[in-house]
């Protein structure tokens, strides 16, 4: 029997790849459309990324990587690793036909441009589902392709969709101000949710042969995150939403508060989780008092609350809170920085990494697929900028050397960095 050794992920079922033989092209840029396909391809899809000549747009952002061997953007290792890339002008009659036969033999395309700039390309979602009835369609975008009225072409960044959602008027800081939660949450959400329904599209797909269209929105795909927060804010009475406060009736105190070396969130959700706080921190006697006894009163003085809980947070590190908090059953944990989630043992432990090559000879650990599945063989290493058209275009549409070269005289390809 094989022994787990430390970071290697416990349920990886021997190399099992479950999307083994779905072809997938990716249309995509920045962050929503290239995560659902790196999950595509970890869990074994064949994955073709049709890049523009000059490249996905994430290849340009800084900060970058480099070496002897080139440069590479770390924003675009860290959403893009193997797949395989061909750049082609989608532009040029010429490029937009290879993309064309390649789709024939597809199962999935995945785009997250604009509804508009398809269109204009001939490659809108409607026009392609007519073409190619068992092509799976995925399309995300801010705010949907269909019913969308005058937000079908309008910008949709994640935080856009945040806003919309509700979700940033729910990251409060302690005074009830919203403040942006820092990172593209809206942009992972579309892109689980757009591979959720991809692989439910692809049952179809297999027991009925046809495809579909699936028309993902940003700003749907974060509401489910405030599902509580719209069913508390429909059930509250006016004394309960009038002392809400900076969290929305998830409790008080609950939130980020400061250590002596750096910060902790701390969550008291419940009346009693309130009583085993003040006694971790040396103060039961609060656990008790009318004042803060029940969450409507803590709630209606949580500025009192606050005060309470950061003279004692303040006067310890972050490990010495957590240790005295786990005592007593009340849940916290430390704020990690980039650096220090890389270095925890947990998660070291539970193979929530994977080592990456970034193509220019060096390594990134970055998350590992959630699923567990992966990742499929192959998928270690983050693709050069048209690394694969040659390749791709023998194995896939069976063309000679020569004829690849009429095609980049003709202009299918532009002119990528390698050839410019």
């Amino acid at each position: 029997m094989h022994t787990l050794t430390n970071g290697e992920m416990s349920t990886n079922i021997a190399g099992v790849s479950p999307l083994r033989g779905v072809k997938v092209i990716e249309l995509t840029h920045l962050i929503a459309g290239p995560y659902c396909g790196q999950l595509l391809a970890e869990e074994g899809a064949d994955v073709i990324k049709i890049e523009p000549p000059e490249g996905e747009l994430t290849r340009h952002r800084e900060p970058m990587r480099r070496s002897s061997d080139g440069t590479v953007s770390g924003y675009f290792g860290s959403l893009n690793r193997g797949k395989q890339s061909v750049a082609l002008d989608l532009k040029n009659a010429e490029g937009k036909e290879v993309l064309h036969r390649l789709l024939e033999s597809t199962d999935v395309l995945v785009t997250n441009m604009r509804a508009g700039a398809l269109d204009r390309l001939g490659l809108h979602p409607d026009t392609l589902h007519a073409r190619y009835p068992r092509l799976v369609i995925a399309c995300i975008s801010g705010f949907g392709i269909k019913d969308a009225g005058a937000y079908v072409d309008r910008a949709g960044l994640a935080m856009v969709a945040e806003a919309m959602s509700g979700t940033t008027s729910l990251t409060r800081d302690h005074d009830g101000n919203p403040v942006w939660c820092g990172f593209a949450m809206g942009d992972i959400l579309a892109a689980m949710t757009a591979h959720a329904a991809i692989l439910l599209a692809l049952r179809i797909q297999e027991r009925d042969r046809v495809g579909r269209i699936l028309d993902i929105g940003m700003v749907e795909c974060s509401l489910p995150l405030v599902a509580v927060a719209l069913a508390r804010e429909q059930s509250a009475n006016a004394e309960l939403r009038e002392f809400a406060g900076s969290n929305n009736f998830h409790g008080v105190p609950y939130g980020a508060f400061p250590a002596s070396d750096g910060f902790v969130n701390i969550g008291v959700n419940r009346d009693d989780f309130w009583k085993r706080l003040c006694s971790a921190m040396g103060k039961p006697e609060f656990g008790t008092d009318p004042r803060y006894e029940t969450y409507i009163e803590r709630a209606k003085r949580q500025r009192e609350v606050h005060a309470i809980t950061e003279s004692f947070t303040k006067a310890h590190t972050r490990e010495e809170i957590v240790q005295k908090l786990n005592a007593f059953d009340v849940p916290a944990a430390s704020i990690l920085s980039m650096a220090e989630v890389t270095q925890n043992d947990y998660l070291r432990n539970r193979g929530a990494f994977r080592t990456v090559e970034d193509g220019i000879g060096g390594t990134m650990l970055l998350p590992a697929d959630p699923t567990r599945f992966g990742p499929a063989p192959g998928t270690s290493r983050v693709p050069l900028l048209a690394e694969h058209r040659d390749s791709v275009l023998k194995a896939k549409l069976g063309m000679t050397t020569d004829e690849i070269e009429n095609l980049k005289h003709a202009g299918a390809f532009g002119k990528t960095k390698t050839e410019a």
